[in-house]
């Protein structure tokens, strides 16, 4: 019975994921969903396996000076105050395609390691700072890095996230911006996490 049960409950729980995740995009190791919320606006989730240990996402991250190499459309990332060890209050700066304006972002990044698993929680600080006159400032962005490693000694990365592009574009066009923006990312960090 309780076999059955565990069962039931497993199937169950694959078929509510599958319905609530889209596969949007899959190319070699890397995978994009998408999930509709109630804003109109879609969060994303992307998974990738790499050839590094988890604290190699970390050792990325923290270098800002390197992020435009990588992740897609990224003109600049600035760290605004270093909260302690762990937690970071960050500026982040996107080139948008023509005719619409680029964005910014500021967030804080909270890194906790458990278990073996690096986890990186990235909440909204749109109002730290006033805006910049030549960006958009985007609202609400939530995210969650995860790099969890696998028993074949390769590393599973996923980021789930989303929010509000800030602006009048149209839902359709950030959700668009929004898939191909985090799957050239994804592809990127497989090759520079190395």
């Amino acid at each position: 019975m309780v076999y059955l049960a565990a069962m039931t409950c497993f199937i169950n729980c694959n078929a509510l994921w599958a319905e609530s995740w889209k596969l949007e995009k899959q190319k070699g190791k890397v995978s994009v969903f998408s999930q509709k919320t109630e804003s109109g606006y879609k969060q994303v989730l992307a998974k990738t396996w790499v050839h590094a240990q988890p604290a190699a996402l970390i050792a990325l991250l923290k270098d800002v000076a390197f992020s435009p190499e990588w992740i897609h459309n990224c003109i600049e990332v600035k760290i605004l105050k270093s909260v302690s060890a762990s937690d970071r209050v960050i500026n982040t700066f996107f080139a948008a395609p023509w005719p619409v304006k680029d964005r910014d972002m500021i967030t804080l990044s909270k890194t906790t390691f458990k278990d073996g698993v690096l986890s990186i929680e990235i909440f909204d600080r749109a109002d730290a700072i006033a805006p910049h006159d030549d960006f958009i400032r985007m609202q609400n962005m939530y995210g969650l890095w995860q790099a969890t490693p696998q028993e074949n000694g390769t590393t599973e990365i996923t980021y789930q996230g989303g929010g509000n592009p800030g602006g009048s574009l149209p839902t359709f066009i950030a959700n668009k911006e929004l898939i191909s923006s985090i799957f050239h990312t994804f592809q990127n960090l497989g090759e520079v996490i190395k």
